[in-house]
């Protein structure tokens, strides 16, 4: 289960309130965008993704069975295996056809959750090719839905499914230009420390004192 991530620069948005953090590779600033609006993003992708490939769908099964396809309809009608074959390669073209779209320019869900998927390296995007395929990955791990959702009970966001990845809040205000903010608990715990520290000299000079 993903847990939300702590900042590993000791600053929150000033907007949103989330943890900045750092590309491994550029350590360019960037926040990480919560579970929920994640998941529903991820949801309304798969969504899209069942509705056309089930309007295709419908489409090729109606004109085989109108013959409107000649002799291709006769084969696909007298063969179930290849009818099936058909149907499997309409799937594989919708996903990676919406892969390309969210890894070039982002999806439905990107767009309707304010967020875009990023390598977590150096922030940049999947690409077309790169996002195809990981879209049809994503389709045989049915699991990946359950795992969104245990990470989105627990605060946590990203991709889930692949760890080079993660989604960025593209409404924070980092993304709108505004720098970010030191994070309170952290500068809490800094000055409590040095409170701690001032105190260390008058401990030990009141115990030479008793001495």
């Amino acid at each position: 289960m993903t847990r939300s991530p702590k900042s590993s620069t000791g600053l929150v948005d000033a907007v949103t309130g989330g943890p900045v953090l750092a590309h491994t590779r550029t350590g360019n600033y960037y926040v990480r965008k919560p579970g929920w609006p994640h998941f529903w993003g991820r949801v309304l992708d798969g969504l899209v993704v069942l509705l056309a490939a089930g309007i295709l769908i419908a489409v090729l099964n109606s004109l085989v069975q109108s013959l409107a396809l000649g002799s291709l309809s006769l084969a696909l009608l007298s063969s179930n295996g290849l009818f099936v074959a058909a149907l499997a390669a309409i799937w594989f073209i919708v996903l990676f056809a919406y892969g390309m779209i969210m890894g070039s320019v982002g999806s439905l869900g990107d767009a309707a959750a304010g967020m875009r998927s990023v390598r977590i390296a150096d922030g940049t995007t999947s690409g077309a090719w790169l996002g195809g395929w990981r879209t049809v990955c994503w389709s045989f791990a049915p699991l990946y839905f359950l795992l969104a959702f245990a990470s989105a009970l627990s605060g946590g966001g990203g991709e889930t499914f692949d760890a080079r990845f993660t989604a960025v809040d593209v409404r924070s205000g980092l993304a709108e230009g505004i720098p970010p903010v030191r994070d309170p608990q952290v500068a809490a715990a800094e000055r409590a420390a040095g409170i701690q520290h001032g105190e260390l000299p008058r401990l030990y000079q009141n115990g030479d004192n008793r001495g």
